[in-house]
């Protein structure tokens, strides 16, 4: 179930839901604010707990929430303690995308970067996927059969391997990658319209016709919200697509972050795209969804990011 119906208010893409409070809403006594200090330490508690517990991509996310906030050093140690139990799971790509990651020398992230490409190479393996978007991810620029397998993906008819191809080849700069990537953002199917903003948002191309194109997606996706929308915001978010209505989508993906009808997976791409831009006089109100349930764990980690990423910004760290 995606984000519930909304309406468009003040000609600006401001939306409200009927019967819904806003963010920072008054809904009782108030109570003290907490600390910065003590808004840390339970932000870095909530990303710890949840990295060891779970058995699942949820995993991978804390782990790289808490290497974005300086813990680099402790994550590669326990992920390689973890390595004989997760090598195998169904989660294996993102093991070993987090060890790249924090890699030591350029030596020991290529040998990780090349269990990730021999996944993708592998016809038969279930996480093809997840591996060619790890290799975009951590902008590995593909060669050889690697970059054969690729180009012939881009060439295929629109789907989820097509558009991820896209993005690896826009990263080698193969020509009219990028371009066929905008494209996908006026797509029919809702899924490639999602696919094509989240690879642009990891781009952050300075394209000026992509940049437009951004701008033209987020307005025919604010006065509707779907599960693709909040994609599309944050890529224009990202790539400053509109200044003039920045403030309009940073209103919007709050809502969405703070609304419990909202899934847990739009909630979670959505913090993403507010890490930059969320005031520090806020960060208070994201208490409540430090301790949501563990089925909501990815909006935990968001707001956890939020947090921390905040803070870290505050302080000139």
């Amino acid at each position: 179930m995606g984000i519930p119906r909304v309406r468009q208010s003040l000609g600006l893409g401001l939306v409200v839901m009927a019967g819904a409070m806003l963010p920072g809403a008054e809904t009782g006594p108030r109570v003290p604010a907490p600390t910065p200090t003590a808004l840390e330490a339970h932000a870095r508690s909530v990303l710890h707990q949840i990295m060891v517990s779970e058995q699942s991509w949820v995993r991978i996310h804390a782990a790289e929430a808490l290497i974005a906030a300086g813990e680099a050093d402790a994550i590669r140690a326990y992920f390689l303690t973890e390595l004989p139990r997760t090598e195998s799971s169904a989660f294996r790509i993102g093991v070993y995308r987090v060890l790249a990651t924090v890699s030591r020398s350029p030596e020991e992230r290529n040998a990780w970067i090349a269990k990730v490409e021999q996944v993708y190479l592998d016809q038969n393996a279930s996480d093809q996927n997840q591996a060619i978007e790890t290799l975009c991810k951590l902008r590995y620029r593909v060669s050889g059969r690697t970059l054969e397998l690729v180009r012939r993906r881009m060439a295929e008819p629109p789907s989820a391997p097509m558009a991820l191809a896209l993005w690896s080849a826009t990263l080698e700069g193969e020509p009219h990658a990028l371009e066929g990537l905008t494209q996908l953002l006026t797509a029919e199917d809702p899924a490639l319209r999602r696919s094509a903003a989240y690879a642009l948002r990891w781009l952050h191309p300075s394209d000026s016709a992509v940049r437009q194109a951004l701008a033209r997606a987020a307005a025919a996706a604010v006065p509707n919200l779907n599960p693709s929308s909040v994609y599309i915001l944050g890529a224009a978010m990202t790539v400053d697509a509109d200044p003039a209505h920045a403030q309009d989508w940073v209103t919007v993906l709050n809502f969405v972050l703070e609304n419990n009808a909202a899934s847990v997976g739009e909630r979670f791409e959505t913090s993403w795209a507010l890490q930059r831009r969320y005031p520090a006089a806020d960060l208070p109100s994201l208490t409540g969804l430090l301790d949501l349930s563990p089925s909501e764990n990815d909006v935990r980690i968001g707001a956890a990011a939020i947090i921390l990423t905040t803070l870290a910004r505050e302080s000139g760290r």
